[in-house]
């Protein structure tokens, strides 16, 4: 897959995470914090992104090299 679509796909995912979890009030569980709460939620959204992002871009090489595993298997 094409490293440029690759980035295109962790930084969509890192937005759409972080616009997930935007509702949650993060400073409610750390009062005394409320800095480390917005990072916090910065750093769960470039987490749960890169995960979300390595998911799909192993599902599309898989899906992508599905017709190559079948056409070896026929041989």
């Amino acid at each position: 897959m094409n490293p440029i679509i690759m980035i295109s796909m962790n930084m969509l995912a890192v937005y759409f995470v972080f616009w997930l979890i935007r509702p949650i009030n993060f400073a409610k569980f750390m009062p005394y914090t409320p800095t480390q709460a917005m990072f916090l939620k910065i750093v769960i959204a470039i987490v749960g992104g890169y995960i979300l992002a390595s998911f799909f871009i192993a599902m599309t090489n898989w899906v992508i090299e599905m017709p190559n595993m079948v056409n070896n298997l026929s041989k």
